[in-house]
């Protein structure tokens, strides 16, 4: 019987040359770390995985890396963002994963493969509430309202859940601009 390859491959499935090669062909293509063949879909479920050896299990992948996930961006930020939940304490010394601790609650979490990735409601909230607001993390945030059929009253409803939040007003008065103020 011959042994199948993974839905994604890294060196230690293959040589870094060969892999370099396929892609060359048209073969596969790179997702992260990893490589991928082309005829599989490219779906949230392969970027979460692609990102599982780095992000492990116990945080939460967010804003421009959730973004990714969901497809609203081209290409995996170099350095990814993750959560955890205040409560939990957890200390990571990777240079390459950016982790804070936020408000955030179960319903707010979904799980994609091994990797838990903030919903796009809460992804479209924590974009909203960055200090670094840009053409591209509004653009981020119109993607997953219209893709993933966000409904800007339930991003406004976890800014009034969430009354601590940091940047929360900012978020509100950007979402008002982003959509019509009537809905919100």
């Amino acid at each position: 019987m011959t042994p199948t390859l993974p839905r994604l491959l890294t060196a230690r499935d293959l040589p870094e040359v060969e892999l370099q090669a396929a892609a060359l062909d048209g073969e596969v293509c790179r997702v992260a770390d990893s490589w991928a063949s082309i005829a599989d879909p490219d779906d949230a479920w392969r970027r979460a995985e692609a990102l599982a050896d780095r992000l492990g299990t116990v945080v939460v992948a967010a804003r421009g890396t959730a973004a990714w996930i969901w497809g609203a961006r081209a290409a995996a930020p170099r350095r990814l963002e993750a959560v955890v939940p205040s409560w939990a304490r957890h200390r990571d010394d990777r240079s390459d994963v950016m982790v804070g601790e936020v408000l955030i609650d179960a319903d707010e979490i979904s799980q994609v493969g091994r990797v838990r990735v903030t919903t796009p409601t809460r992804t479209v909230l924590d974009l909203l509430r960055a200090d670094d607001w840009s053409a591209d993390a509004e653009r981020l945030v119109r993607t997953l309202l219209v893709e993933h059929h966000v409904d800007p009253r339930r991003v406004t409803g976890l800014v009034r859940r969430h009354g601590r939040l940091p940047g929360r007003r900012r978020a509100a008065t950007r979402l008002r601009t982003l959509v019509d103020p009537l809905v919100v």
